[in-house]
């Protein structure tokens, strides 16, 4: 089960764009500032969380700058708020407010052709004459390119590329999978290409424009893009599983590699809460900020209420009836969220030190109950109308847009589930989860809520490329019930198939070492599906022994080390070892021995046979993860 368990944990990686639980607030519900600071405390306690610095702003008025638990826990020094963290793809929201203020500028606009712009960076749009890539596409993740790619996250060059460097490193990532503008992506490689559009057009590096037009212009002191002597000497070390990490020199550093303390935060938050104005300094309009904060690049969705949030660089989260903007990041050893609400002139940033994300949302969580537990709502009006469904979503579906190639395979059947209508209500549920099932409620054309959820959680949408899909968090493919069934069997079946193979292989041995009769033949006829499981015995095993944090992963994946060569090596012989194996076995199909033992034998040659045509259509056999 390792070689899964472990698989699973990649998906979740590096996940800029992130969900945000409410669960914690339920159980404990901060009335005071002092019962908040309590339950930060009790939740680094619960996820083994080193340290955090946690800011919270109304108005003009900082509520709580302050650091909890240690930055360092070998030299046992305290988080405080001048404690730098990292802040991952927080950072892309200095992006697209340097885009903003070049075009208020203008100097570029959101729907400028970046083919026009910057030739010299490759990319792959095979509908670029119809639906070109704009900066706008860049910014909202409409590309269609991908999030990451392995060997881009294995890349770790102490020394700083230039960010054309960087783009040259890995131009397979800027390929256009679907029509950019029909679908969101989410892609960390778009945001350094705008990045480097800000550099093309200002004449300064990325780093220098963002410090010069916004970082002094709003007193920040020591936020930064970069290792500097100030994050040496006040930087929290990062920590993940109980291992110390070291800085980790991020490839595309305009889309992860930003730096800050809480006091920068408090700044930062300040800005947005005032619309643009700081220090008696408007650097940058409301009316941009309002772009920023809304979708326009979907243009056959943007009609959906589930899209209208998804910004430039700017992701809109609901709370009890609220509505947050802002932006979260995640790296190994580290997590971050930002978010204001504009309308009531408030927001917060949590910084964490460790790598478990779910300590960041929990807290959040609690922060977002303490800051509108006294708000009132405007009333909103129920709503009875009978919404048009004019798409029958009924089957069964799976994911068409894996984050990863590498674990597609899994997400594939992880992600199969039933869908129905009953009673005018939309009904799902994951096979791979019995106690799945999610009710939604109509609450626009095509459009779907669950019963507990504030607003779209779910739309019926017709793509271009791939028809009728089902966009909930993913897009969703129907599939016919015959494949949904075997993916799911195929998951189980193969672990199965694992265990059983070294038991009958083990009795096999036995009865040839102890019994009378030697029989080879029915021996390898018994160990040939037990040598083709080997390699992913080894694999799993290599794995297991290797990675401890998810900055592993990225190196024993996006690098050619020992252990990717074994990957490799292991996926050829277990794809030979298979067809070999079924051949060998159909040969000496009239060999004297038990029939219980040649059929296990034969079914699982047969299976493996089966397993090893999957991995391969989802490139798996044979190919080097680390190009």
């Amino acid at each position: 089960m390792k070689i899964f368990t472990l698989l699973v944990l990649l998906l979740f990686i590096f996940n800029g764009s992130k969900s945000f639980a409410q669960e914690a607030y339920n159980s404990n519900k901060p009335k005071t500032l002092t019962e908040l600071k309590n339950s930060i405390q009790k939740i680094l306690k619960e996820t083994k969380t080193p340290g955090a610095g946690v800011v919270l702003v109304s108005g003009d008025e900082t509520i709580m700058l302050e650091g909890f638990g240690k930055a360092d826990i070998e030299k046992n020094i305290a988080v405080n708020e001048n404690t730098m963290f990292r802040l991952g793809s927080v950072s892309k929201v200095y992006v697209a407010l340097a885009i903003l203020k070049l075009q208020e500028e203008g100097r570029l606009s959101l729907k400028d052709k970046i083919k026009d712009l910057i030739p010299e960076i490759k990319f792959y749009n095979p509908w670029e004459d119809k639906h070109p890539i704009r900066i706008e596409n860049l910014l909202e993740h409409t590309t269609g390119w991908s999030y990451w790619h392995f060997a881009e996250l294995g890349s770790d060059d102490p020394k700083p590329k230039t960010l054309k460097e960087a783009l040259d490193f890995y131009p397979k990532s800027r390929t256009s999978k679907f029509i950019p503008g029909t679908r969101i992506q989410y892609s960390n490689v778009g945001t350094s290409v705008a990045a480097y559009i800000i550099e093309k057009v200002s004449g300064l590096t990325f780093e220098d424009y963002i410090d010069k037009n916004f970082f002094k212009p709003m007193g920040i002191e020591n936020m930064t893009y970069l290792q500097t002597e100030q994050y040496k000497k006040s930087g929290a070390k990062l920590y993940e599983n109980g291992v110390k990490l070291n800085y980790y020199n991020i490839l595309y550093r305009p889309s992860a590699a930003l730096n800050g303390s809480p006091k920068d935060m408090v700044k930062m938050i300040k800005f947005f809460i005032n619309r643009g104005r700081i220090n008696n300094n408007q650097l940058i309009s409301d009316s941009s900020l309002n772009r920023m904060e809304r979708s326009e690049s979907l243009s056959l969705l943007s009609k959906y209420e589930i899209f209208k949030g998804c910004g430039l660089s700017n992701f809109a989260n609901y709370f009890n009836g609220f509505i947050y903007h802002g932006h979260g990041g995640s790296l190994p050893g580290g997590n971050a969220d930002f978010a204001y609400l504009p309308e009531y002139n408030m927001g917060y940033a949590v910084m964490i030190n460790g790598g478990d994300e779910d300590a960041v949302n929990k807290i959040a969580s609690l922060i977002k109950y303490y800051q509108t537990k006294d708000l009132v709502l405007k009333p909103v009006a129920i709503d009875h109308k009978k919404y048009k469904i004019t798409i029958d979503p009924s089957g069964y579906y799976t994911i068409i847009n894996p984050k990863f190639e590498l674990t597609g395979f899994f997400e594939r059947i992880k992600y199969v589930q039933k869908v129905w209508f009953k009673n005018d209500t939309l009904y799902s549920k994951r096979l791979m989860d019995g106690n799945s099932m999610t009710k939604y409620i109509p609450i626009g054309n095509n459009e779907f809520r669950s019963a507990n959820a504030e607003r779209s959680e779910l739309a019926l949408i017709n793509d271009p490329l791939d028809g009728n899909l089902i966009c909930i968090h993913a897009y969703l493919k129907k599939i016919s019930p015959f494949w949904a069934y075997t993916l799911i069997s195929m998951f189980y079946v193969f672990f199965i198939i694992l265990i059983s193979t070294i038991i009958f292989g083990l009795l096999r041995t036995l009865v040839y070492l102890f019994g009378k009769k030697k029989n080879k033949t029915a021996l390898w006829v018994c160990i040939w599906p037990l040598i083709t499981d080997s390699f992913i015995f080894v694999v799993a095993l290599s794995i297991f022994l290797t990675a401890k944090t998810r900055y592993d992963y990225f190196h024993l994946f996006g690098t050619a080390n020992i252990i990717s060569v074994i990957i490799l090596v292991c996926s050829i012989c277990y794809a030979l070892a298979s067809v070999w194996s079924a051949y060998y076995i159909f040969k000496n199909r009239r060999v004297k021995m038990s029939k219980i033992f040649y059929f296990h034998s034969a079914l699982a040659a047969i299976l493996n046979l089966i397993f090893m045509l999957y991995f391969l259509s989802n490139g798996l056999i044979g190919i080097p993860i680390w190009i």
